[in-house]
């Protein structure tokens, strides 16, 4: 009888300290929408602007591709060698009927590239940032011909996937780590030098998500790779 008391107690008593360290995790969720511009023809490729909505507003933001290894352009040549290099490294088809097009993706599945890099800064003085878990660009072929042509590459859908590292993280997110995600649209809007406007809806509904705690995080460097990505999802 004295034992099954005893493991009944220690029971609870595992019981409420379990439940004393959930509730001493802090949870936030932060949202955002997003408006800038930037071009894959800069080196690196790097899109910034303004947080326009959410709980983060107002503020700031960029994000970084790795371009080791792109050539640029040669302006003495009609075609673009450093659009070439991005499409053929980066997109492949879909050609499922009703949904053909191509679909980007960094980072690279094949090149050792390293992930996409982002900062937001608050007006107030708080940072967050780290890597792209995934960067995806999708262009609708609209004609289903299996070319890709200027009106097509001009409307865009993107994705985006947050690592949010505990290492970038300042002001009132000093202690915070985590993950988010966001979509909206990248469309051309100067064909000479192929700038780009970024934009995340909207200033009325911000659909931006990042989702944090201030418990079990982990540090990152600038230079992560693929791989390492790939370990932190297999934690």
């Amino acid at each position: 009888m004295s034992k099954k008391v005893t493991f009944a107690v220690l029971g609870l008593s595992f019981l409420i300290f379990s439940a004393f360290n959930v509730s001493a995790i802090t949870f936030k969720t932060e949202t955002f929408a997003l408006d800038g511009g930037g071009s894959f023809m800069d080196s690196p490729p790097l899109w910034s602007g303004n947080i326009t909505a959410g709980t983060l507003f107002p503020g700031t933001y960029w994000i970084k591709m790795d371009d080791a290894g792109w050539p640029a352009d040669n302006p003495g040549t009609p075609g673009n060698e450093r659009f070439d290099f991005i499409f053929s490294n980066y997109f492949t088809y879909d050609d499922t009927p009703g949904n053909e097009g191509w679909d980007g993706t960094w980072p690279s599945n094949v090149l050792s590239d390293g992930a996409p890099q982002w900062r937001m800064y608050t007006a107030a003085g708080d940072t967050l940032g780290g890597l792209c878990s995934s960067f995806r660009i999708v262009i609708r072929d609209y004609n289903a011909n299996g070319i890709l042509e200027e009106n097509e590459y001009a409307d865009k859908a993107f994705s985006i996937g947050f690592i949010c590292y505990i290492n970038f993280s300042r002001g009132c997110f000093l202690s915070f780590c985590g993950q988010g995600n966001c979509s909206g649209t990248l469309d051309l809007v100067n064909e000479t030098t192929m700038q780009e406007e970024l934009y995340v809806p909207s200033p009325i509904s911000p659909s931006g998500r990042l989702y944090l705690r201030d418990t079990n995080c982990t540090t990152s460097t600038e230079n992560s790779s693929w791989g390492s990505i790939k370990t932190i999802y297999q934690d």
